[in-house]
């Protein structure tokens, strides 16, 4: 009870309170914009956090990732454009009830449920997070190795039909993170005679050129596009005969939300779709769904809300993302020197109580902001892409150059720009890739620590039992679609 108390007294300092409330308000406006992602949103704000307190930074970054998901509803409810990939199942029921002449009820609706989703999810978190930090306190070299292979493994595969480039992405990134010093023999590694370089690739940098850079040079064949979409919203405030028909299923999808939001990799998309199928099959009603059905909204956006605080669970207890979301803050998270584990649980419960603290206001905010201002956030949408992206691109300039006032900076941000936007044309997912860049030195350093151990024997991986389970499963995930591939072809061999 003491470390929660101090947890609500960081929570609510003024300044901290501030960056939440603008964390949430530009999310939305991020999430709204179609093109603009929470994950973009997330590393431009970055580096504003860099010189703030851990909890005031974290927080606006909390704020930021909690306003996209739920922004990602306004666009595809006017526009039937997803402002999120984690709304794409909200414009299945969102839009037809928005061309029925009710644009104003389906976003109270979406509101309603991404508030009550993101509660649900933040409630698992509080739960489920101090248990498996507990467990984690087992956990050696040899077994946060294994982790981290199965992080990337799980993301890697999640990455689109393409196994083997989801595996290319990953591993580029682990690449990338060898530059600098060796962790253990401080041997500097290609870095081609560069001191800046000596330090490695900065990190911030990287994550703009990723998802800021690469995006408005994604988009900028779309400008001169007039994005039209519905107009007249009214009728903004739910009605209770809408809030009670759709609470059982925003219950049940948001449950269904924080246990996916835990599988590291999995993430909204995947959550909202699973949510939207199993509330279509209990329903006396499957025909309604993908007519303007309120309990279709219900489920795809309470699903995909409840994923941000399950998402925190892995990231928290165990240093693995759940997300590329919060991929991205893990790496805030290190960059102010908190390592995620059970031993921040134990040095830093006050900091740990205090992101519960901001998750659970972040979503009220969501209702608040939600429901006082959607006419204004609706209007957002419709802003033309060659206003955004100019603006887009000077933060990212500003962002990579703010950290060590660098012009190298700017050209690492300007290549990865480049990097993933050649990746993207050849459809490879860089998600994988920013995973390998979180992930890569912490599983270098606890790999050459088990070998330390172990005095050089590989063994030591496979014989104690965690580190042995993690490994394994890995394996099936990684053998597991082509196992299924080889099943098809034989049906198909034998029904012919």
């Amino acid at each position: 009870m003491e470390t929660f108390l101090k947890g609500l007294e960081l929570a609510v300092q003024l300044n901290v309170m501030l960056a939440l409330f603008a964390g949430v308000f530009l999310g939305i406006i991020f999430g709204a914009i179609p093109g603009l992602t929470s994950t973009m949103g997330i590393a431009i704000l970055v580096p504003l956090t860099y010189g703030m307190e851990p909890v005031q930074g974290m927080g606006m970054l909390i704020g930021m990732y909690i306003g996209a998901i739920y922004g990602g509803s306004i666009s595809a409810i006017l526009l039937n454009i997803p402002g999120t990939p984690s709304s794409l199942v909200t414009s299945l029921d969102g839009y037809p009830l928005a061309m029925k002449g009710e644009a104003g009820r389906a976003m109270s609706l979406a509101t309603v449920s991404s508030f009550i989703g993101g509660e649900i999810g933040t409630i698992c978190l509080i739960f489920a997070a101090p248990f498996l930090a507990k467990a984690a306190l087992d956990f050696g070299p040899a077994e946060y190795f294994a982790l981290c292979i199965f992080g990337l493994s799980i993301i890697a595969n999640l990455s689109g039909k393409d196994l083997v480039k989801g595996v290319i992405s990953a591993a580029l990134g682990l690449l990338i993170v060898t530059v600098g010093m060796d962790p253990v023999t401080s041997i500097p590694r290609f870095v081609f005679g560069k001191p800046q370089l000596m330090s490695g690739l900065p990190f911030l940098p990287m994550l703009l050129g990723l998802f800021g850079f690469r995006e408005a040079m994604t988009q900028i064949k779309l400008i001169g596009f007039d994005i039209k979409g519905v107009q007249k919203i009214t009728n903004i405030i739910p009605k209770w005969k809408d809030i009670k028909e759709i609470f059982p299923t925003t219950l049940r999808a948001g449950l269904i939300g924080s246990f996916i939001g835990a599988l590291p990799g999995a993430g909204g998309p995947i959550a909202s779709f699973i949510s939207y199928d199993t509330e279509k099959r209990i329903s006396k009603n499957p025909e309604r769904f993908g007519t303007g059905y309120p309990r279709g909204i219900a489920a795809a956006e309470s699903a995909n809300n409840a994923v941000n605080g399950g998402a925190f669970v892995p990231m928290l207890t165990l240093g693995i993302p759940g997300d590329g979301n919060t991929a991205i803050m893990l790496g805030a998270l290190m960059m102010h020197n908190l390592r995620p584990g059970p031993l921040l649980f134990q040095n830093h419960g006050d900091f740990v109580a205090a992101l519960y603290i901001q998750n659970f206001i972040g979503n009220i905010l969501i209702l608040i902001l939600g429901l006082s201002c959607l006419k204004y956030f609706a209007k957002i949408a419709l802003v033309p892409l060659r206003v955004l992206l100019p603006m887009v691109t000077i933060f990212c300039i500003i962002g990579a150059y703010s950290i060590r006032n660098s012009i190298f900076d700017v050209s690492v941000m300007i290549a990865f720009g480049i990097l993933g936007y050649l990746l993207s044309k050849l459809n490879i997912s860089t998600m994988p890739l920013v995973l390998g860049l979180v992930l890569g030195p912490i599983l270098e350093q606890n790999m050459r620590s088990a070998l330390k151990i172990s005095g050089g024997d590989w063994s030591i991986f496979v014989l104690k039992p965690i580190s042995a389970m993690f490994l394994l499963i890995t394996l099936i995930i990684l053998i597991w679609p082509f196992i299924t591939s080889l099943f098809k072809k034989n049906k198909v061999s034998t029904d012919s």
